[in-house]
């Protein structure tokens, strides 16, 4: 329990500082790296996503004034039924699907990432849709949730502050609603509010250092580092099923 704890710390701070950098790679990040540390898959699904809620609240209040609404509102509202058909999902699969396609999802995801480029347009409404449904479909299945979204307003040239202020929006309010429902699905485990105790105030300090730096970096640059790290946590996660 101890190494599980402490070696959390450390992924958890990592994940962090880059959520904040870039936005949405807190939760790609830390649960594949979670996952071979040897959390379960329900308990990294649930304390993440709320170590995401809160970090993510942080941001909200930080970058108020760079949210676009009409962007992060129909992200957040098409989540929610996503999130009632990732919960039925996650209630009927074995635990090691999960992790297996934690694993195949992130390395499906990284290279996309890497290789879409922001245009000068603003995209559909039906995009964002379709992108924050997949993303609470994901969200209570394997709490990936900021693949889709991230990918859905990628290829909108904005300011980088407005693309983690949106995705902040939708953190926040995707996540109170999943956590609800798995909380009614499974309820709450000690190890839950353990991990939280220790790993919360580290991710804390850690999203506000990279939400600090995310001005003074080259999106380009980060995008590379950041997809780096995610097809080396994928590539742990199948290699540990």
């Amino acid at each position: 329990m101890t190494t599980v704890i402490f070696g959390g710390i450390g992924i958890v701070a990592v994940a962090a500082l880059l959520g904040g950098m870039t936005g949405f790679g807190f939760n790609i990040m830390a649960t594949p790296a979670l996952l071979v540390l040897g959390v379960a898959p329900s308990t990294a699904v649930a304390v993440t996503l709320t170590i995401a809620l809160v970090t993510r609240a942080q941001v909200v209040y930080r970058l108020r004034g760079f949210i676009r609404w009409p962007r992060a509102l129909p992200l957040t509202a098409a989540s929610l039924p996503g999130l009632l058909v990732g919960a039925g999902i996650g209630a009927a699969l074995d635990p090691e699907y999960l992790r297996l396609g934690t694993g195949v999802l992130v390395l499906i995801a990284a290279p996309i990432m890497l290789l879409t480029r922001p245009r000068a347009r603003h995209g559909s409404p039906a995009r964002y849709v379709v992108s924050g449904f997949a993303g609470g479909a994901l969200a209570t299945t394997t709490s990936l949730n900021g693949i889709p979204p991230a990918l859905g307003l990628s290829t909108d040239a904005v300011d980088q502050r407005s693309f983690i202020a949106d995705l902040a929006v939708y953190f926040v309010l995707s996540n109170i609603a999943g956590l609800s429902i798995l909380l009614v699905r499974d309820g709450m485990e000690l190890a839950h509010l353990s991990m939280l105790a220790w790993w919360l105030p580290c991710a804390l300090v850690a999203n506000w250092a990279g939400t600090t730096l995310a001005p003074r970096i080259s999106p380009a640059k980060f995008r590379l580092i950041t997809c780096g790290l995610v097809i080396a946590a994928g590539v742990a996660t199948l290699t540990s099923a």
